[in-house]
């Protein structure tokens, strides 16, 4: 690990020379951890290697078109979707007059409220379904291709394979059900890019293009970022490893959690920037904590633990910046005045990202506590599927309308009021820790909204930075540094009864089902790793997270 008190032109060339020399020892000391690195770095070729992909895509574009199909749904969870997600969200407005595309879409949700949303909101027999899975055994995914397959043959779709492709490694199980299936194309994407880096290879660039967006200059944009980041001669003006060292001496200094501000036109950034962060430095029981979409407080209540990225476009945010500045807090600007510079943040904040593991000694590129919560998952649907039915835990207090679940040592809680168990749970915070919501709930406009409500009542009473996610899609992004970074969060997860279920196709369970065993495997595996963890659980329609909220105001 190199040491950043070192003389500054010392460092700067040392760490410029290891780093595009690609030494893989910047990020992990033993010979495995060298060798998975060292098949992790292509994402640094991305801008001048995606541009071979596009003749491809678009000729499959053109083909779609003259088949009479007009929109695209990406099914798809982690890094596989959030990059997608930003782009139909960041250049929507900017391609809707174009005639040459497909309305795009995002699907990576295993709620059945949610999942019926989004079939009632496309025209089935004009829609492509974009099965994307860097590992091509994702639970989530194949189960939503599987429900999508089967909705296709229930309209009279004959050869439903015309409606489908693929994206993911070569040689995954997706690639060789695609071929059988008969899908309509399967791209097989770089092997050497890991999920969380793949927004400018195929995962990222395939959706982009069929929703209309200019590659070629968005690719351009990137490749100006890479030369501004790739030799020493640069380095003093080096976007990405200024950024990195940024934060790593932040970090180290005590600001480990990293408050992202951002206009609204480029908000959407803020999720995938999340997932990259908490994912590649959330690890050892070290973790940079990247807070998003958080309702904004006023500057004077922010503690000294935090750094804040103002993602500028049209400058809506700059007043309440440069309260915060005024105030000494420590704040970084990065403009992106144009839809197309996203190319160029992607890379910035990729090489950022690995910059800042580097200099506080984590591997960026393993995600070591990933698969724990998906095990213990496994475990539970093989025990549906044996069982036929739903598998429960049984709840610490009982309320008329809300069950808990935890590890609770006192039992006056029993008779104490909902009010006065939930407050309690958030008293235990202390300056330094966080609270995260993970909730297991429709991520539509009303679901996020209760959220959001609760996630700011939260937040005032305890003064503690909130974080929101919804299940199972933040398993896949911050679950990671939820489990093996500092354990300073106290974690509410939120679940509800599903009046409303849906049949996965074929495997003897529902979505529902699936749903409450990621819920029950990420509480057991935060409770592994002795997090303080507490699962709220809605039997009726009667109480909501805003009746939550209610309560603790």
């Amino acid at each position: 690990m190199l040491n950043l008190n070192q003389a500054h032109s010392d460092f700067d060339q040392n760490f410029a020379d290891r780093f595009c020399a690609r030494d893989v020892s910047l990020w992990a000391e033993n010979e495995s951890d060298k060798n998975e690195v060292e098949n992790r770095l292509a994402w640094l070729d991305a801008a001048q290697t995606g541009m071979a992909i596009i003749p491809a895509v678009e000729k499959l574009l053109g083909e779609l078109l003259l088949d009479g199909f007009t929109h695209a749904l990406v099914l798809g969870m982690g890094g596989s979707s959030l990059a997608p997600e930003v782009f139909s969200e960041i250049f929507n407005n900017a391609v809707s007059s174009q005639r040459n595309r497909m309305e795009l879409s995002i699907l990576d949700s295993t709620d059945p409220v949610q999942i019926i949303e989004k079939r009632n909101s496309l025209p089935l027999t004009k829609t492509l379904f974009i099965v994307s899975s860097k590992s091509g055994g994702t639970a989530e995914v194949n189960a939503l291709e599987k429900y999508f397959w089967d909705a296709l043959i229930k309209v009279g779709i004959q050869f439903p394979g015309n409606h489908f492709i693929g994206i993911t490694d070569p040689g995954t199980s997706l690639e060789k059900k695609g071929k059988e299936k008969k899908y309509r194309f399967i791209f097989q994407a770089n092997p050497n890019v890991g999920g969380r880096y793949s927004a400018l290879i195929e995962f990222g660039l395939v959706p982009a293009i069929l929703m209309g967006v200019d590659v070629r200059r968005l690719l351009g944009k990137a490749q100006k970022m890479t030369i501004d980041c790739s030799s020493y001669e640069a380095f003093a003006n080096n976007p990405g490893v200024i950024l990195g060292k940024q934060l790593a001496n932040a970090y180290i200094s005590g600001m480990d959690k990293l408050t992202i501000v951002a206009d609204d036109e480029v908000a959407a950034l803020g999720a995938w920037i999340e997932q990259l962060i908490a994912e590649s430095s959330g690890k050892n029981g070290n973790g940079m904590l990247p807070i998003e979409m958080e309702p904004q407080r006023a500057p004077g209540e922010y503690y000294d633990d935090r750094i804040f990225v103002y993602q500028k476009s049209k400058g809506q945010r700059s007043e309440y910046v440069n309260k915060l500045i005024d105030l000494g807090k420590t704040v970084l600007t990065l403009e992106s005045p144009d839809p197309y510079d996203l190319g160029a943040e992607f890379l910035r904040w990729e090489i950022a990202t690995s910059v800042m593991c580097a200099l506080i000694g984590v591997n960026a590129f393993n995600q070591p506590n990933v698969q724990l919560s998906k095990s213990i998952t496994q475990e539970m649907i093989a025990a549906i599927k044996m069982k036929s039915g739903v598998i429960k835990q049984i709840p610490s207090i009982t309320f008329n309308d809300v069950d808990i679940f935890g590890e609770f040592d006192d039992k006056n809680k029993q008779n104490m009021s909902l009010s006065e168990v939930l407050n309690e749970y958030l008293g235990q915070s202390l300056p330094g820790d966080f609270i995260a919501m993970n909730a297991f709930v429709p991520r539509n406009a009303k679901g996020v909204n209760e959220m959001q409500n609760l996630r700011e009542v939260i937040g005032n009473k305890t003064h503690r930075p909130t974080t929101l996610g919804f299940g199972p899609r933040f398993l896949h992004s911050t679950g990671q540094l939820h489990k093996g970074g500092k354990n300073n969060g106290l974690f509410l997860i939120i679940t509800r009864e599903n009046d409303t279920d849906l049949e996965i196709p074929g495997e003897g369970m529902t979505f529902g089902a699936l749903q409450n065993a990621q819920a029950i495997g990420d509480m057991q595996a935060l409770q592994q790793q002795n997090r303080r963890v507490m699962r709220l659980h809605f039997k009726s329609g009667k109480y909501t997270p805003d009746s939550i909220g209610k309560i603790l105001e």
